[in-house]
């Protein structure tokens, strides 16, 4: 029985392979080609530009698929091109919460996080949050894209649905909730009240 739970555990614990996203940075290395060398920025489009080869699309892949992908566009020029790609990080290495919290500012960015951990990061919602319409801005291929969430179906119901995992640039506003400043009110009625006593004063008066 020790030796299936320590399976188990090694097996759970196995990390999780990453694929390239728009805005991350990769470090290309050609070996014995220094010149080729360089650090490239996945482009909103998921593509990178490389010299000899133009536009490649990167996005989706690993970057041992980028390598080969890169080993065969490059056949052309070399006999047998040496190919390394590292992930070196997103350039933007953070996340923006503004509005209604305790803290508004950037968040250091870290893959996995959701809507609710960056919330969180950034102090939690103020009591005047508005938490059924919560915006989350994000850069896409296709363009920004604003999605609306009930951060209060998260938060206070564990609805998990709308909890989605952020990236490296995305932003979350908290809005303001409508409240009434019930001090105006009566100080709006008190004056109207006024303004009719007034009024009807003058009428008797006449």
């Amino acid at each position: 029985m020790f030796i299936n739970i320590l399976l188990l555990v090694c097996f759970s614990s196995e990390p999780s392979i990453y694929r390239i996203e728009p805005g991350d940075v990769l470090e290309v290395v050609i070996l014995g080609q220094e010149e080729l060398s360089r650090d490239l920025l996945v482009m909103h489009n998921g593509n990178i530009t490389f010299p000899l080869i133009g536009d490649i699309r990167v996005a989706g892949l690993t970057t041992n698929e980028v390598a080969d992908t890169i080993v065969s566009l490059l056949k052309k020029y070399f006999v047998q091109p040496l190919v390394s790609v590292i992930l070196k990080g997103p350039i933007i290495s953070t996340v923006a919460v503004y509005g209604e919290v305790i803290k508004p500012g950037t968040v250091q960015y870290q893959r996995g996080l959701r809507i609710s951990d960056y919330v969180a990061l950034a102090g939690g919602p103020t009591d005047r949050a508005n938490l059924k319409k919560v915006k989350v801005v994000r850069n896409t291929e296709s363009g920004v894209k604003v999605y609306t969430i009930n951060l209060g179906n998260i938060l206070k119901k564990g609805i998990e649905k709308e909890n989605f995992e952020l990236k490296a640039g995305d932003w979350i506003y908290i809005g303001k909730k409508f409240m009434v400043n019930w001090g105006t009110v009566l100080q709006f009625a008190t004056l109207t009240l006024t303004a009719v006593n007034l009024y009807v004063t003058i009428e008797r008066l006449k």
